[in-house]
């Protein structure tokens, strides 16, 4: 159980043979390639085009993902209009997963003959994303046309009172005609008695805007026109062959064929995603490790027969790297080398099965540093014995158990993953066993507790709790005196971590000499620890620090930190608050189900059923996040601050970004 060591390896290799090894390297996942360091007479590599050439694929990729998704929630919403309306609209139906299905839901296995093969031959894939686009593009046009058809009918409405065709408008022999708009408060103003010539007629008015029709004699057109603009009269230019109400009828009818087309284009969409799909899936993976092997390229460098390459590879697979490069039968040259001091190389923790899952805990918080001391067993232990003190209720922790083993056993995720079910799983073990201990089930004491009853006894549960945390303190004080002492920083150590031990071993000696009977021999051996921690806290702040003033700032400083222990000692209480507000809300969810079993007859006990098991799922699901962020805080703020380093980054592989599928060599020809 240890952050595993690793090699830097420098690959100088025939640059016929670059693909090939790329390929390799990426199918072993042992090998993060980094920026190789400049060699004289080499250039940088440059794979810029093939980039581009790559994430113009992705992209098209991408978009048919995308495009998939939209068009299914457009034919979800026909449906239900289809259901609230009582019409027939489409013929497309949602594929309904099992339950079974939707749990083991996750990345598709592929072998690699397959992966390269959809790599090498995507012919298919292509029509798809043609056709595909053909499709937005149509929709994008048909949506035009809807929000234009929109625009004209908001026009025609004002012109629906007008009965004669648009094209019919116009001049006579004697008089000419106009159909047009005006504000209806400057037209009532308008005194059009000077020219009796004029007809004006007002068909409709809407939003004080008034529809007018005017006929005026060609004889005094100039006196006429100039009378209309006076009140801002604004001539109709339509000239359709069909009244505004015809054109309004048939733009309506227009719609609905473009939400039919629409439909029935959607429908098309999403007839060839079940088939598809999977292979546009592998397809936009390979194009990831496609990719990441054009990095690779950007980060060596070469000449024109040659390419040198550096990547980090883990010690223990070393071996198996280098057997396969051998079988791979090119022309390299490697070089394994240990890590310089002040190299920074990534991150792989080697942990048992048990530990393994709370790896995913601590890398929330930040990867370990590859030099420190691997973090995650400690985090283990004490994520496990603390959530179970947080939920602390026997049959809840059985429910919890039985669900997370469960549902990981149905599930059947791959290596890596579906690491939360395994940590609820040991935490459903833990608060069974906590459970037990305090006497609680369902927040009932059915049976007699083996230590006490917290709702009986709170004091004990607030000092086994503060307990817990100034031994989680003192472990990680711990941590860090080893540690550095593994640095050759014993001084530090001793002054440092040393003398808070004997600060806290004297302050104990101290309470049990004035609080058990015949320890009160332990008073003077307490002071003399007391007094050599507190001095060698003072030395220990004194340490590295330049001149008489600031070594006199940086001990009494030091001595300060004793209220930032008080703080974080005090915030393991809300070990106490959650798992007595377990306990509370079980008992007041079994109280009001019991009233109204009593108050209500036969309704009365399905209300109680009911209750029972709404409440006490409630309790579980608020109990059990509350239990997995709290406690990670008290890792994270309480816990790492002692000892942990962090800012590591976890090992990535050449070939290990997919989004998709899992690579597998099974069936496949692995190099």
């Amino acid at each position: 159980m240890a952050l595993l060591p690793f090699k830097k390896l420098t690959l100088i290799a025939h640059a016929a043979d670059e693909e090939k090894i790329l390929t390799l390297l990426s199918r072993t996942g042992s090998a993060e390639i980094i920026r190789t360091s400049e060699v004289e007479g080499f250039r940088k590599g440059d794979a810029s085009l093939k980039e581009d050439a790559i994430a113009s694929e992705m992209a098209e990729l991408s978009f048919c993902f995308d495009f998939w998704r939209s068009e299914k929630n457009k034919l979800d919403k026909v449906i239900k209009k289809q259901h609230d309306e009582k019409v027939k609209l489409t013929e497309y139906k949602p594929k309904k997963d099992s339950l079974l299905a939707k749990i083991r839901a996750g990345k598709q296995d592929v072998a690699f003959d397959e992966f390269d093969r959809v790599g090498s031959d995507h012919q298919e894939i292509h029509a798809v994303e043609k056709r595909l686009r053909e499709i937005s593009a149509e929709e994008t046009e048909l949506k035009g046309e809807l929000q234009r058809n929109a625009s004209l009918i908001e026009q025609l409405t004002a012109y629906e009172k007008c009965d004669i065709p648009f094209h019919e408008i116009g001049s006579t022999a004697f008089c000419e005609c106009a159909l047009g708009l005006a504000p209806s408060d400057l037209l009532a103003a308008a005194d059009l008695s000077d020219l009796p010539a004029l007809s004006v007629t007002e068909l409709d008015c809407r939003q004080r805007v008034s529809t007018l029709f005017v006929v005026y004699p060609k004889a005094q057109r100039e006196a006429c026109l100039e009378k209309l603009s006076s009140f801002s009269f604004s001539k109709c230019t339509f000239d359709f062959n069909v009244t505004a109400s015809e054109k309004i009828t048939s733009l309506r009818a227009r719609k609905e064929e473009i939400y039919h087309r629409e439909i029935a284009l959607a429908e098309e969409a999403v007839a060839f995603e079940e088939a598809i799909r999977p292979h546009m899936e592998v397809l936009f993976d390979y194009y990831r490790v496609e990719n990441e092997k054009a990095q690779a390229t950007d980060q060596s460098f070469r000449t024109a027969t040659s390419f040198v390459l550096s990547a980090w590879v883990p010690a223990h697979m070393q071996e198996g790297t280098e057997k396969a490069l051998q079988e791979a039968k090119v022309a390299y040259c490697s070089i394994y080398e240990d890590p310089l001091p002040d190299e920074v190389y990534p991150t792989l923790a080697k942990n048992n099965p048990v530990v393994t899952p709370y790896e995913s805990i601590t890398n929330m918080y930040s990867a370990p540093s590859p030099r420190e001391i691997d973090p995650n067993p400690f985090v283990a232990f004490f994520y496990f014995v603390l959530f179970g003190l947080m939920v602390s209720d026997a049959a809840y922790g059985l429910i919890l158990a039985l669900g997370g083993f469960g549902l990981y056993a149905i599930k059947r995720p791959k290596k890596g993953e579906g690491q939360l079910l395994l940590i609820i799983g040991m935490g459903g073990i833990s608060t069974l066993i906590w459970g037990i201990m305090f006497g609680g089930y369902f927040g009932e004491s059915l049976l007699p507790p083996v230590m006490f009853n917290p709702m009986k006894q709170p004091l004990y549960m607030l000092i086994l709790s503060v307990g817990f945390g100034i031994f989680q303190i003192l472990f990680g004080m711990g941590i860090s005196f080893v540690q550095k002492c593994k640095n050759k920083k014993p001084l530090s150590a001793l002054f440092g971590e040393g003398s808070w031990y004997l600060l806290f071993v004297g302050l104990g000696f101290f309470v049990m000499s004035g609080m058990v009977k015949g320890c009160a021999s332990l008073k003077v051996p307490a002071l003399v620890l007391l007094a050599l921690g507190g001095v060698g806290i003072l030395v220990g702040g004194a340490m590295g620090k330049k001149g008489v003033k600031g070594k006199i700032i940086g001990a009494f400083g030091n001595v300060y930190g004793v209220t930032g222990f008080m703080s974080d000692i005090l915030s393991y209480c809300r070990l106490f608050g959650l798992g007595l507000a377990t306990g509370v809300v079980g008992m007041v969810v079994n109280l009001i189900a019991g009233i109204l079993r009593d108050l209500i007859p036969v309704a009365g006990y399905v209300l109680y059923v009911v209750i029972l098991v709404v409440g006490h799922v409630f309790n579980i699901a608020i109990n059990t996040l509350g239990a997995y962020v709290h406690n990670s805080r008290l890792q994270y703020v309480e816990f790492f601050s002692r000892f942990y380093t962090g800012g590591g980054h976890i090992f990535k592989p050449m070939g290990s970004n997919l989004k998709y599928i899992h690579l597998s060599n099974k069936g496949g020809n692995d190099l």
